[in-house]
């Protein structure tokens, strides 16, 4: 089987990011009235557009957290394999302030068609804010995109992540579609959670200092 079944943002996406301005949206899709009233639901928003090769993806998700609790997530680089889905190895190998280069491995698939792959990618962080993410090496040809992280009322923020992705194989477009909007989904709901239950935590220990 040719390497890259799918091309998944599960490569983390999340994380891998650096700036590429040029090939990725400036700001999150505009959210209309419906898809605001399933983000603040607690569902995860994906969108999956192609032109010709290219795949433009997008996912939104509210969080119950300021942006500080999903960006110590989302930026725990050496760490993403243990708390993110899909990410088998993932290091910082190289930190040069607000821009570091992750690698990265991954794997996913369904059915019977399974793929491992690996990125080595470069990240701007503006925090905490978003973090950008550009392609430097690895099974795909394009994959760029960033998180954002908007400030929701008092205490949520809504996470919005896209990305331009093309892989470097052949495979049926229902297929690679279907894997990338469930990992996208898979990858939302495990940052709200971790986000949401870091919130928690803190906010009980600070509870407990006052009444202590």
């Amino acid at each position: 089987m040719k390497k890259g079944l799918v091309p998944l943002l599960a490569v983390y996406l999340l994380l891998p990011f650096f700036s590429a301005p040029s090939i990725y949206a400036e700001s999150p899709r505009e959210q209309q009235p419906k898809e605001q009233t399933r983000l603040l639901g607690g569902e995860a928003v994906i969108s999956l557009e192609r032109d010709d090769d290219i795949i433009d993806v997008s996912g939104s998700i509210y969080v119950r957290s300021g942006p500080e609790a999903i960006w110590a997530v989302i930026t725990d680089y050496d760490n993403l394999a243990d708390t993110l889905p899909k990410v088998k190895k993932s290091a910082l190998i190289q930190d040069r302030g607000n821009v570091k280069i992750v690698e990265q491995t991954s794997k996913t698939g369904v059915l019977f068609f399974k793929i491992k792959f690996s990125t080595k990618v470069a990240i701007t962080e503006t925090f905490p804010d978003s973090v950008s993410f550009k392609l430097l090496s690895g099974d795909f040809e394009t994959f760029d995109g960033r998180w954002i992280l908007t400030p929701h009322e008092e205490n949520g923020t809504i996470v919005n992540w896209s990305a331009k992705v093309k892989p470097d194989f052949s495979a049926p477009g229902f297929i690679i579609d279907a894997v990338q909007k469930r990992d996208l989904r898979e990858l939302l709901e495990a940052i709200k959670d971790l986000a949401e239950s870091a919130t928690t935590t803190s906010n009980e220990d600070k509870s407990s200092a006052q009444h202590g």
